[in-house]
């Protein structure tokens, strides 16, 4: 038997499932559990949804729930970016609470939002999973900002973001805006260690070692700067198409009766 109760904390509001024991299209994702230090995050199924929007009195936290569940029937390649993750402490299988997307990446950003029952608060529990789950989005392809957005007076929420090295980024629908930036891959270190690595190999056929080793380097240095200026130029631009988008869809909401 199954039992609901209103988290506290939370940025979007949301009722969690808790058991009564305590125990744009993106490339698709298993829905294998994403694991941290003591937890394993795994994404409900639509009878867990579906039992959310039945056990729930609050007409806006089923409509919440019912927005999530359409997006899981209606895109099931990307379900897990619809649906709510448990998120259960490995040594006695407690339900903590549960995080998850707003939908797949739109402009190369998705949306997070998440909640701990009350008397997991303050333990790291959501610092850990939001840090685990914005690591696992970064891994899909078109995944480049995880974003989020917390009530005006939700300190907690937005303390949660700020360790997790999110940073303001201006005002949303629901409050204040935070963003976190997946890192640029540093392609100067891979190539030189390719290049040491060539070049050892072509020094010892030789009979020259240093030379190889210096030629390998001077290659993979040469490659790695190049791939590096690249990355960099393509992010500055990506960046600001973002700014530019954020600035039209602020002032398209700020003229919204």
């Amino acid at each position: 038997m199954l039992q609901y109760e209103r988290a506290a904390d939370r940025n979007r509001g949301l009722r969690r499932l808790r058991p009564e024991t305590e125990g744009k299209k993106i490339v698709k994702k298993k829905e294998t559990p994403v694991k941290t230090k003591r937890m394993l995050l795994s994404p409900m199924s639509d009878g867990e949804i579906e039992t959310l929007m039945d056990k729930t009195d609050s007409a806006e936290l089923r409509k919440a729930y019912g927005e999530m569940l359409s997006g899981c029937k209606k895109d099931p390649e990307n379900r897990i970016w619809y649906a709510p993750w448990k998120m259960t402490r490995k040594s006695d299988q407690a339900f903590l609470g549960d995080l998850g997307f707003k939908g797949p990446a739109r402009e190369k950003a998705v949306e997070i939002g998440y909640g701990v029952l009350p008397e997991y608060e303050g333990m790291g529990y959501t610092t850990e999973a939001v840090t685990a789950m914005t690591q696992w989005a970064f891994g899909s392809a078109g995944v480049v900002f995880v974003e989020a957005e917390t009530e005006p007076d939700n300190r907690a929420s937005q303390r949660v973001l700020e360790k997790c090295g999110f940073v303001p980024d201006g005002e949303g629908r629901e409050g204040p805006r935070f963003v976190l930036e997946s890192p640029l891959t540093s392609w100067m270190v891979i190539y030189m260690l390719f290049g040491l690595s060539i070049g050892t190999a072509l020094g010892s056929a030789s009979g020259s070692i240093g030379t190889g080793v210096s030629l390998g380097l001077c290659i993979g240095l040469c490659l790695g700067t190049a791939l590096d200026a690249s990355a960099k130029k393509a992010r500055k631009e990506l960046l600001e198409q973002r700014k530019a988008a954020r600035e039209k869809a602020d002032e398209e909401q700020g003229g919204t009766p």
